[in-house]
């Protein structure tokens, strides 16, 4: 590469919507004035599917698995890029795609940077007789300048008690949903006005199903709202007019729903897995719940229901530790990785 040269990167990626870690980090680097000294091609992986067939070793995969490894061979004769950028995935139907287009962008003679989302980095690191070794560095997830705005601008009073939850994520047995369902059963008689609404599909084929099920068979019709899966000002509205943010996942790495709700001012309620214990510090930003227990989140939801003081500072300290994870902040880390992964022979 000459003195005057820029450095060609192609990010590969998919981009909104759905919305999810991958979506959102691919997005702002996009958008990312740290990416501005390259000259940046992008490859979509954008499917057009539900996220619940991801993973699948099926035909509507290993379709979409080839277009995608087409599209990578075109942006790569054409752009021929120096690094790229690419997500690494850890189902194996995935994890497989993923190496045919790491090999794609070798064999044009571009040197690669894998970005690891979600809560499978060992699985990952594990794979060293398929190739996937080198150096490793941390870098947090993000979320949408977008949300950091329209949340900036939203006005919350924390006065009397809570009186809706929000969650926001796929619905299913890994997110927490049946414990969250079955706490919210439990709080009913203490706190009568409760009401909680679930933002966002299912995560695994029949899911949607079963949840509506143990919805109908605690006789949370009526206080239980599904909506399915939202976005834009539709999904701003939620977050406006929801009281609690509650997330009992099983597995996560970081999700980024906890900085949304951090952005629009919601106190939280989560589980300490992944890296979620290093973002929420129980009381202080935020209330930590072991995973599967249910009687510990019914009354984590009665503690922070009453409690408009906590309410507040738990909800003003999140936005606080939010700000290191900023578009800006987070882009520039990536943009640092592949420049300087570029400069080694």
């Amino acid at each position: 590469m000459s003195g005057g040269e820029k450095l060609r990167v192609v990010v590969v990626g998919p981009v909104p919507p759905p919305i999810g870690g991958v979506e959102t980090v691919t997005q702002a680097l996009l958008e990312s004035s740290a990416m501005s000294g390259f000259d940046v091609t992008h490859c979509d992986l954008t499917k057009g599917r539900p996220k619940q067939t991801q993973g699948k070793f099926d035909l509507g995969n290993f379709r979409w698995a080839w277009i995608h490894i087409k599209r990578l061979k075109k942006a790569v004769r054409e752009a021929r890029p120096h690094v790229v950028y690419m997500p690494l995935t850890a189902t194996w139907s995935g994890f497989l795609r993923d190496l045919a287009l790491a090999r794609v962008a070798k064999r044009g003679g571009a040197k690669v940077v894998a970005h690891v989302h979600g809560a499978w980095f060992d699985q990952i690191l594990d794979r060293t007789e398929y190739g996937v070794r080198g150096e490793v560095r941390i870098v947090p997830s993000t979320f949408r300048r977008e949300v950091f705005e329209r949340g900036g601008e939203a006005t919350r009073h924390y006065e009397g008690s809570a009186k809706r939850i929000l969650f926001l994520g796929q619905l299913g047995k890994r997110k927490g949903v049946p414990e969250l369902l079955r706490a919210l059963a439990g709080v009913r008689g203490d706190l009568p006005e409760m009401r909680a609404v679930f933002v966002g599909p299912g995560e695994f084929e029949g899911e949607w199903e079963e949840m509506l099920a143990l919805r109908k068979e605690l006789g949370l019709e009526e206080i239980a709202e599904f909506t399915g899966s939202l976005q834009g000002d539709d999904l701003y509205a939620k977050f406006r007019e929801c009281d609690l943010f509650v997330l009992p996942s099983h597995s996560e790495g970081l999700p980024v729903v906890l900085f949304e709700a951090g952005a629009f001012g919601l106190p939280v309620i989560a589980t300490p897995v992944g890296a979620i214990a290093d973002l929420i510090v129980h009381e202080e930003s935020g209330l930590l719940v072991e995973p599967g227990d249910v009687d510990g989140l019914a009354a984590a939801i009665r503690t922070a229901a009453a409690d408009a003081g906590l309410r507040q500072r738990l909800a003003t300290n999140l936005r606080s530790a939010i700000q290191p994870f900023h578009p800006d902040v987070v882009t520039q880390s990536i943009a640092d990785a592949i420049r300087e992964t570029a400069s080694r022979g």
